[in-house]
């Protein structure tokens, strides 16, 4: 019947009828030649998708600092040698990640400086629980417990690994050091000295950087709250209380007062025109010998050596009482790794997560970018720029900034950058109390409401 149907056909074209056996054997070729080609389209699919990648799963890993890139976009390249059926797509939009939960396509994997507005955005439980990875296994437990300060899930779930641990103190000049004799202060009155010393010899002690009052917070606000106050006890208590502390309850104004004559001590020791100087000043100014110390963080220490390649400098904790062991270093959770929900990929997600937090590939990032690996079993940090808070560090001796837990509503910076131009320092703790207070009773107004 197959024979006589395509004979039909061909006669229903106009052509010559072809015998049934001519029919045949035409049809048997032509079969075959569609089989050859079927395998030919097969094997060229089958290599274009190993060449090319799309047998691969594509994960997007969100990023948040550009001067990084090159550095991921080789632990990309390791991870994708390692894991063939992965590509990872770096993408550094961090401003996108908001509108990507809203839009129901986040990224695979995301990193992010762990503080105040980070904490915000995961108690609305838009992060997966990492706490089954081994990598949290590996994390030394008080550099987790950073994050955890912030507020963790109420399921009490893992939702940041962190990555990388930054430690501030005071950056001084080592040249200055040696040539007027000063030691690295231990106590606050060693401190004190060698401010008087470089200032008898005509010497700046501090850069100060008003213009910018995130600088103001870092240094002389921060430095001095945290090293005469258990910054995560305070702030503890003090979100406890709520609207309504009550009687003998703490308060920025009874609680942070001690801090006061060292803060104005720090924030008058600098140049006449610290306040119309800021961030990119100060560096340049500092890198050429300017002043003896900066108050600034790990982050200034490559803009330093693009001023001025051959400036040596360390950095040492500010003692801020005349008990040595006392001293305690400002840290801040530079990145930590999180897994959002509704991510694409999550089990591709969780190798790469996994990668990241292997020794060679963290010690390694840690060790480049003058930073603290958060590994338990992490090595010392050797850069001699910090290798002096390497200690501290390893002893847990430290403490988060009190600038970096308050809301932006309450305009903290600015309430500090204004003390640091008018030294009115009652008036800044008082302030900070208003604020507070304001931002509760409406946080318990949304509650009720």
């Amino acid at each position: 019947m197959a024979e006589y149907r395509a004979a039909q056909a061909h006669t229903d074209a106009g052509a010559p009828a072809p015998t049934p056996d001519r029919a045949s054997g035409r049809l048997r070729a032509a079969a075959a030649l569609a089989v050859l080609a079927a395998l030919l389209l097969a094997t060229v699919v089958g290599c274009a998708g190993h060449g090319g990648g799309d047998e691969r799963v594509t994960i997007r890993f969100m990023q948040n600092k550009r001067e990084v890139i090159d550095y991921f976009d080789e632990v990309i390249a390791r991870f994708e040698r390692e894991n063939p059926d992965i590509h990872v797509v770096q993408d550094n939009n961090e401003a996108g990640f908001v509108p990507s939960l809203v839009r129901g396509s986040p990224p695979d994997v995301t990193t992010r400086g762990w503080a105040f507005a980070s904490a915000d955005i995961a108690k609305k439980d838009v992060f997966e629980d990492l706490s089954d990875l081994q990598a949290a296994r590996l994390i030394d437990p008080r550099v987790q417990a950073l994050v955890d300060e912030w507020g963790r899930h109420e399921q009490g779930a893992t939702v940041a690994l962190p990555f990388s641990l930054t430690a501030a103190g005071v950056i001084y000049n080592k040249d200055l050091f040696e040539q007027h004799g000063v030691e690295v202060p231990t106590t606050w009155s060693e401190f004190v000295a060698a401010c008087e010393n470089f200032k008898a010899a005509g010497v700046t002690p501090i850069y100060g950087t008003y213009k910018e009052p995130w600088t103001v917070a870092q240094g002389v606000f921060d430095y001095a709250t945290g090293g005469v106050t258990d910054i995560t006890d305070f702030f503890s208590a003090f979100e406890a209380g709520g609207s309504n502390p009550g009687p003998g309850a703490a308060t920025f104004a009874n609680t942070f007062a001690a801090a006061l004559p060292v803060m104005d001590y720090l924030r008058t020791s600098v140049q006449p025109n610290a306040p119309s100087r800021g961030y990119p000043e100060g560096n340049v100014a500092f890198a050429n010998g300017e002043a003896a110390m900066y108050l600034q963080g790990p982050w200034a220490l490559t803009e330093l050596a693009k001023a001025n390649p051959d400036v040596r400098v360390g950095t040492f904790p500010l003692p801020v009482t005349d008990n040595p062991d006392d001293r305690r270093v400002r840290v801040n959770v530079d990145m930590a790794v999180s897994i959002p929900k509704g991510a694409a990929h999550p089990r591709e997600a969780r190798r790469f997560v996994e990668f990241l937090f292997r020794g060679d590939v963290i010690n390694a990032y840690n060790a480049d970018n003058a930073a603290f690996s958060t590994l338990a079993d992490a090595p010392p940090q050797t850069d001699e720029r910090i290798a002096e808070l390497d200690p501290y560090v390893d002893a847990g001796r430290y403490y988060q900034g009190a600038n970096t837990y308050l809301s932006p509503s309450t305009q903290a910076l600015g309430h500090v950058q204004s003390y640091a131009l008018d030294g009115d320092g009652p008036a800044l703790l008082a302030t900070l109390d208003e604020e507070w207070q304001r931002i509760a009773r409406r946080n318990d107004y949304r509650e009720i409401n």
